[in-house]
């Protein structure tokens, strides 16, 4: 089980774009960094974890890498969609990020209990 924090930052992520003035996360397609606020206690796990780096930390928020980022999403899209596809989360085991198939399974099914949030819901793995 992914704590709602844990969830949430990286949820935080997918849902980023590099054209979203709302959302609390942009993203650059330039430079794969993510920029915006976040929970600085849980970034920093993830940072000696090894999944993020910092780029820079100014006014306009903190810059972020993810390492690995291609793996992750993948495994993210593999984790919504066996969640839609009403399997459970034995096949994170199979997976080469298990830990993002499950962030993304989860995000799924929180979603999918209220299903009029998903419609026009824009987030990596989601169509």
């Amino acid at each position: 089980m992914i704590s709602k924090k844990v969830r949430e930052l990286f949820v935080s992520l997918m849902e980023a774009t590099n054209n979203n003035n709302t959302s609390q996360v942009r993203y650059d397609p330039r430079t794969d960094n993510y920029r915006g606020s976040f929970n600085l206690t849980l970034l920093n796990k993830f940072i000696d974890e090894g999944v993020f780096e910092v780029v820079s930390n100014d006014a306009d928020g903190i810059e972020i890498l993810m390492n690995n980022r291609d793996d992750f999403l993948s495994s993210f899209a593999s984790g919504v969609k066996e969640a839609k596809l009403g399997r459970d989360q034995y096949y994170a085991d199979y997976n080469a990020n298990p830990f993002a198939f499950s962030v993304g399974y989860e995000h799924f099914m929180h979603m999918n209990k209220k299903p009029k949030k998903l419609e026009g819901y824009a987030c990596y793995g989601f169509e």
